[in-house]
């Protein structure tokens, strides 16, 4: 009988989760996901932390820091509105990590333009992404 019980329930739930991804926009499926994925990672620890395990749990949360660490740097890169570079694109372009000074920005910006010039038999279009790159970036210094 409870495993009666079990498949039907699982059986609601697979038509609940079914109808609920025919609507739903990629933010709600992302949101979702995130959320029970955080319910299934606090209950794990619960678990081992009420059992005597602490230790497991402990590394449980330090191998997560990590995929932690890359979700709030992913939080960096902003919707920017068409035809703008956000600062996290402009710093891949030229090159660069962190908080660049203006020389070196200059530097990253010398160096590439060398090479993709349009004279240089380089393309407009790479050119054009180099010069709104250095812009992005010397944009975000001066704020």
């Amino acid at each position: 009988m409870p495993a009666l019980i079990l498949f039907i329930g699982i059986l609601i739930g697979g038509f609940a989760l079914y109808r609920f991804m025919l609507n739903a926009s990629a933010k709600e499926v992302i949101a979702m996901v995130l959320t029970v994925g955080a319910l299934i990672i606090g209950s794990a620890l619960f678990f081992l932390a009420i059992t005597g395990r602490l230790p497991a749990a402990l590394g449980i949360v330090a191998a997560m820091i990590p995929l932690l660490l890359s979700w709030w740097n992913a939080k960096e890169r902003v919707k920017v509105p068409p035809g703008e570079m956000s600062k996290y694109d402009a710093l891949e372009i030229l090159g660069l990590k962190g908080n660049p000074d203006e020389e070196e920005i200059d530097a990253a910006y010398k160096r590439l333009m060398k090479k993709v010039h349009p004279d240089q038999e380089g393309s407009e279009g790479l050119a054009k992404n180099l010069n709104q790159a250095k812009e992005t970036l010397l944009k975000s210094i001066k704020k």
